[in-house]
């Protein structure tokens, strides 16, 4: 039994999930993160978050990850995430491509978006993200001349 919903997380406004400690596993010898060969998987974007992962040898599994508040979070539908503390090999594959700056099935670069940015409008979001401040600001400024 899969643990999304009919629709794939992804088309969620928020994504699912739960803190994943991508650091902690990163060049352990844990295995979900040795499985984890992003060149060797399929990868296929389902939306903003989601993504369908195929491991050499394995079957597809539906990811959810996201950076919130600069934690990455993320679920998956594999027994290993069901059942275990560590992220599955899935989540690792996204996390490794992205890394790598590697492409999915469509040629697209995988990457993991974050909520925080999701969750303002975007002129609240030009405020916070400090270089669009000051852009906005010279042109009310040429406008009003």
């Amino acid at each position: 039994m899969s643990i999304f919903p009919a629709s794939p997380p992804s088309t969620e406004p928020q994504a699912p999930g739960k803190p994943v400690d991508f650091d902690r596993l990163a060049g352990s010898e844990e295995t979900s993160w040795q499985r984890a060969q992003p060149q060797e998987a399929l990868i296929e974007s389902t939306g903003r978050y989601g993504y369908r992962v195929t491991l050499h040898g394995g079957e597809a599994h539906l990811v959810a990850v996201a950076v919130d508040d600069g934690q990455h979070v993320g679920q998956c539908d594999c027994k290993a995430w069901e059942y275990h503390e560590n992220p599955c090999a899935h989540l690792c594959t996204i996390r490794k491509a992205a890394f790598l700056g590697l492409e999915d099935a469509r040629g697209e670069k995988v990457r993991i978006p974050r909520l925080d940015l999701d969750a303002h409008e975007a002129d609240e979001r030009a405020v916070a993200d400090g270089g669009y401040v000051d852009q906005a600001r010279r042109a009310d400024m040429e406008a009003r001349r």
